[in-house]
């Protein structure tokens, strides 16, 4: 089971809008390392915001930790599995902080009656051929940073 926490950024008073972001989780389910196949799901993510009507809003929402390859990793113990977030699903556009190839969601808004939500898919794929994998409960937790 992967955890996705939330972490909001902003300046004091750049906004009247109050957000708040919320997640479902992500899991893989099993994963059968000797079939050589990825292992697909998806998740969402949603940013709801309250203020007055005609308050203008606008952010970013990434993942803090992405790497040069562009992945992240799961563990269950000194085992590991490889696996990236999309926000297609196609699995194309590899969801980070927009650095290395990767994208963020990005949107904006007028609130025009309180509160505005907006719900984003999030496609998570374990690469498939990962053979040292063993039984077991894999975890992992990213931070996700929201822009305004």
């Amino acid at each position: 089971m992967l955890g996705l926490w939330a972490a909001l950024l902003a300046a004091p008073g750049a906004w009247a809008a109050s957000c708040s972001v919320t997640n479902s989780g992500i899991s893989f389910g099993a994963y059968d390392p000797l079939s050589g196949q990825p292992r697909d799901t998806n998740a969402t993510i949603q940013n709801t915001c309250q203020g007055s009507p005609g308050d203008y809003v606008s952010y970013a929402i990434s993942v803090a930790e992405v790497s040069g390859n562009a992945s992240f990793t799961l563990s269950n113990g000194s085992f590991r599995l490889q696996y990236s977030l999309y926000l297609d699903v196609g699995r194309t556009m590899i969801w980070g902080n927009g650095l290395f190839g990767t994208y963020t969601i990005q949107d904006s808004f007028v609130i025009n009656s309180a509160p505005v939500s907006k719900t984003y898919p999030v496609y998570g794929r374990i690469f498939g051929g990962q053979s040292s994998a063993t039984p077991g409960a894999y975890n992992d937790s990213l931070v996700i940073t929201v822009s305004y």
